[in-house]
């Protein structure tokens, strides 16, 4: 498995913070994005994530990529994954031995990454709990569903993240139980004078947030993806 670790980013998204991307074999077989419905494999990100997956980009494997965090400044805001997802073990879960790793490593940062392995799955969930306890870096749950959502939530482990259709309100969403959610603001602000973007919100660093963060489907596969959602306000 391959990680490349770009120092500072020139996404607009993101803002100029580091940003990292791990290869395709990370990705969770239950990812129901996988394939055409995923926007990482499109456009100059799938080119770049491509090219990581075949060691090139100056890819290291993941000791190095840890080791590359672990000088990070203090309180550095850096985002996990662009494309990609946590180390995956022999049984297809979460690799325990290499995600402890990389949240010993950031445990002096503010980091955050997004996971789309089945937190139900009791080994996948204590993964998370762990990483989720220790300061640095903060795992988010990837629902793919508003009643997904709700279930996330209430295991407790972690923040939940959700995907909506490309039309849902940019505001006075809301999840089946009445849980709000905020559409990511750098989709909402976009175009505005001051550019929303990671490095300004913050906000799906903040493990403890009672809310849940929506994206709005997005990339090539925007309107194929967004026919397959049902949004409930």
């Amino acid at each position: 498995m391959f990680v490349h670790l770009t120092p500072i980013s020139k996404n607009d998204k993101t803002g100029p913070i580091p940003v990292s991307t791990t290869d395709e074999s990370s990705c969770p077989p239950e990812c129901p994005l996988q394939g055409t419905d995923c926007y990482a494999r499109f456009h100059g990100l799938g080119i770049h994530w491509k090219k990581v997956g075949n060691g090139e980009r100056n890819s290291t494997l993941w000791g190095d990529f840890c080791k590359k965090v672990r000088k990070f400044r203090k309180f550095q805001l850096w985002r996990h994954n662009q494309a990609g997802d946590l180390p995956q073990d022999e049984n297809g879960e979460l690799d325990g031995e290499k995600c402890d790793e990389l949240s010993e490593a950031s445990k002096h940062t503010s980091g955050w990454t997004y996971t789309h392995y089945d937190p139900t799955k009791e080994h996948n969930a204590e993964v998370i709990r762990r990483m989720n306890a220790m300061t640095g870096m903060t795992v988010n749950l990837s629902s793919d569903s508003l009643t997904e959502a709700d279930e996330y939530y209430k295991l407790d482990i972690g923040p939940v993240v959700t995907i909506l259709p490309m039309d849902a309100p940019d505001m006075g969403n809301k999840t089946p139980e009445g849980l709000p959610i905020v559409v990511c603001p750098a989709q909402t602000e976009k175009g505005k004078a001051d550019q929303m973007n990671c490095s300004i919100c913050k906000l799906c660093q903040i493990r403890d947030r009672k809310s849940i963060v929506g994206f709005k489907a997005h990339g090539t596969a925007k309107k194929r993806l967004s026919k397959k959602l049902t949004f409930q306000v």
